[in-house]
């Protein structure tokens, strides 16, 4: 059974024709493990490069003082944003832990 051609859609004008079979689509694409989307690295690296001399100028412009305060509160924001992953992470692992004690003494006491 051809599940490609069940998947497509019989109404379309490119199955209508008969042009186009799925197995020649399928050949074209690369698969997913080995595609590296370019446009997205180069969209980030010219973001980085934006928030990079966007800081760069804002250090220039105002006193080192300021700059000390806004690095100490972006630093603390960070770190908020860092602990608070790894404490949900922790806690998620310590509840499957949790429960698969409870599972392994009920399976004890019952053997």
């Amino acid at each position: 059974m051809n599940t490609q051609a069940m998947n497509h859609d019989p109404h379309s004008p490119v199955f209508i024709r008969g042009k186009a079979s799925p197995d020649k689509q399928q050949k074209g694409q690369v698969s997913p493990s080995r595609f590296v989307d370019w446009r997205r690295i180069i969209e980030l690296a010219l973001l980085l490069t934006l928030v990079v001399a966007a800081v760069y100028l804002i250090s220039r412009v105002v006193t080192p003082q300021v700059v000390t305060i806004v690095g100490v509160i972006a630093g603390f924001l960070l770190l908020r944003f860092v602990v608070r992953t790894i404490l949900q992470v922790t806690f998620t692992i310590l509840g499957f832990l949790f429960w698969l004690a409870i599972f392994m003494a009920i399976l004890i006491c019952i053997l």
